[in-house]
C-alpha cells in the first residue's frame, strides 16, 4: 500500500473475463463499503496508464480531496478499456438500481470520465471514511 496526497492506494486486483469476475467485484465492493466499516461515501472509476500506481495517482483530483477520500482500492486490471468500463457501469448500476446506496457519488452512470490511453486499464473504488 502506498500513501499519496494523504490517500492510501492498494495494490491487489482481479483479472479475468468481465462476466466471470463481476460477482467477485460486487462482493469486494460490498465488503469494503459495509455500513459497519464507516465508509461515508464511495466512487467507482476507471484509470489508465502503464501501471496501477501511475494511473491511480492521476485520479486523485480536487473532487476526491474535497470528498475526503482516504483509500483508493484497486479492483481490476485489463488491457481492454471496453471491458473495464463495462464493469464500471455494471457496478454503478448495481449500487444505484438493484441495491440503492445514497453514498455512491458517481455523477454519470458509468463511462462518464475521459477515455484513457492505456496500455492498462484499472477499475478502482475511492472510499471516504466517516469522521470520528
Amino acid at each position: 500500500m502506498v500513501l499519496y496526497k494523504g490517500v492510501r492506494i492498494t495494490d491487489t486486483y482481479f483479472t479475468g473475463h468481465k462476466a466471470v469476475i463481476y460477482p467477485s467485484l460486487v462482493r469486494s465492493v460490498s465488503a469494503i463499503c459495509r455500513v459497519d466499516r464507516s465508509v461515508g461515501s464511495f466512487y467507482i472509476g476507471v484509470a489508465s496508464g502503464p501501471d496501477h500506481l501511475t494511473a491511480l495517482k492521476r485520479r486523485i483530483d480536487t473532487k476526491k480531496i474535497e470528498r475526503m477520500v482516504s483509500t483508493m482500492y484497486l479492483l481490476y486490471r485489463s488491457s481492454s478499456e471496453y471491458n473495464t468500463r463495462s464493469l464500471e457501469n455494471w457496478l454503478i448500476e448495481h449500487y444505484r438500481s438493484i441495491k440503492p446506496d445514497a453514498r455512491l457519488w458517481n455523477s454519470a452512470a458509468g463511462g462518464g470520465g475521459r477515455w484513457g490511453t492505456g496500455p492498462h486499464f484499472f477499475l478502482y473504488l475511492a472510499a471516504s471514511r466517516l469522521p470520528g
